[in-house]
């Protein structure tokens, strides 16, 4: 990370270093600066320089001994590169919980052992109201009071979940 901040700092290259194109045009630069001899003192000497003077936020570039040649440093750009990761974006997925109660009481129904949340409690879960209001008339609980709470959204690393609780008071769970 530290030589592809020099190299990318110096040569302006936008777009993030993870990339292919912006790793290519890298290794190309890093190819072309490299001296034929001294490869070890040289490469060090990189890294060096991105850990403690071109370093991530707030870099030294008055104490640079490249910064004659940085064009980052050159238009005070240096906050540009190298470009950041791009945000993944996530697929949506809606889950409506039911949350049947009496008096005190809630029911919760263990999950499948794999999957998500695998083996664990929780409320029942269906893919839309109507599948939660079929659920209830094959057991032939009333849904006429049952009342949608505020929905939210809950993000797990590869997916948002957009929970809707679904609140339904019963007089017995029988």
């Amino acid at each position: 990370g530290n030589v592809k901040r020099v190299l990318a700092r110096c040569y302006a290259v936008r777009g993030w270093p993870g990339k292919k194109e912006v790793e290519n045009k890298l290794w190309s630069l890093s190819e072309q600066v490299t001296p034929a001899v001294g490869v070890e003192r040289f490469n060090q000497a990189m890294m060096d320089l991105g850990a403690m003077i071109c370093t991530r936020s707030k870099p030294k570039c008055s104490l640079c001994p490249l910064q004659n040649g940085c064009i980052a440093a050159a238009n005070n750009s240096w906050s540009l590169y190298p470009g950041k990761k791009p945000k993944q974006t996530l697929p949506e997925r809606t889950g409506y919980f039911l949350l049947l109660q009496h008096e005190d009481e809630v029911l919760l129904a263990q999950r499948p052992p794999s999957g998500l949340w695998g083996g664990l409690y929780c409320f029942p879960q269906f893919a839309d109201e109507e599948s939660l209001r079929q659920w209830l008339a094959q057991r032939q609980i009333a849904a006429d009071n049952l009342t949608q709470l505020t929905a939210f959204r809950h993000t797990f690393s590869h997916f948002h979940l957009d929970i809707v609780p679904m609140w339904l008071p019963v007089s017995s769970f029988t």
